[in-house]
């Protein structure tokens, strides 16, 4: 029996087709469909002005939104809200250097555990740890973290930040990435509730995260709203709100 590269070709393109079919077949976009059918024009452009306004304009005000996505993890938007206030002046749990030419960055850990711990948000042993660990990477080498390179793409430098930043994982870094930048990001912070407005399960398909985050991509540019003003915008809905400073103030100046 003969095999050639044609047929090799032909397995290879039935496979993928077959992958594709049961992708399809697990992931519900009835809910999501619906979702953007009910963006409204008028919601659109309050977003956008609301949102575009935040957008951060110093380094300091960047390094602000990755403390916000560390204490994003594992909480309720109230507790993350209130841990956040606790730390968000980091300069007075920052250490000044000595000898700023050996070492950019000192933090006080007992300071900043005690700020986690007396707000309850939990976790404060290992948010102490990775917040310590990436004060010292983000002034340390403050570029990297700032925007992306100009040859990277916007899911490149997510994965790339995603990998080298110790407890933030891949939504919790495109959350940062979406304050960073609200109306230009094209990645999105696909957490349990896309998911599940999806019909999955994010412990159990969480290597659909790629599939359903390209879905959103496109169905926000069919409808021409940034990615994370529609994501913004559903969540708002969920929480009976007609916008995001319920939460978002905290971020204002």
């Amino acid at each position: 029996m003969t095999y050639s590269a044609s047929d090799a070709t032909f397995c290879v393109s039935a496979g993928n087709a077959k992958r594709l079919l049961l992708k399809m077949s697990i992931i519900n976009t009835e809910k999501v469909e619906s979702f953007f059918n009910s963006i409204k024009d008028k919601d659109i452009q309050m977003y956008n002005e609301y949102w575009g306004e935040l957008k951060p304009q110093s380094s300091s005000a960047i390094f602000k939104r990755y403390l916000f996505a560390f204490m994003s993890v594992h909480t309720s938007w109230k507790n993350n809200c209130k841990g956040y206030n606790a730390i968000k002046e980091f300069r007075k749990w920052k250490i000044e250097d000595e000898e700023p030419q050996l070492r950019l960055w000192n933090y006080n850990s007992d300071d900043l555990f005690k700020r986690i711990r007396d707000t309850r948000v939990g976790m404060q042993n290992n948010r102490t740890n990775y917040i310590g660990k990436f004060s010292d990477a983000f002034w340390g080498n403050p570029s990297d973290y700032l925007t992306r390179n100009t040859d990277e793409g916007w899911a490149e430098w997510r994965d790339r930040l995603a990998k080298s930043i110790l407890g933030l994982g891949k939504a919790k870094t495109s959350f940062a990435i979406e304050m960073m930048f609200p109306l230009e990001a094209q990645v999105v912070c696909m957490d349990t509730h896309l998911f599940q407005v999806y019909g999955l399960n994010q412990s159990k398909n969480a290597k659909l995260y790629n599939d359903i985050e390209a879905d959103w991509l496109q169905r926000s540019a069919d409808r021409d709203i940034a990615p994370y003003m529609a994501r913004c915008i559903y969540w708002d809905k969920n929480q009976n709100r007609k916008n995001s400073r319920y939460w978002s103030k905290v971020l204002e100046k």
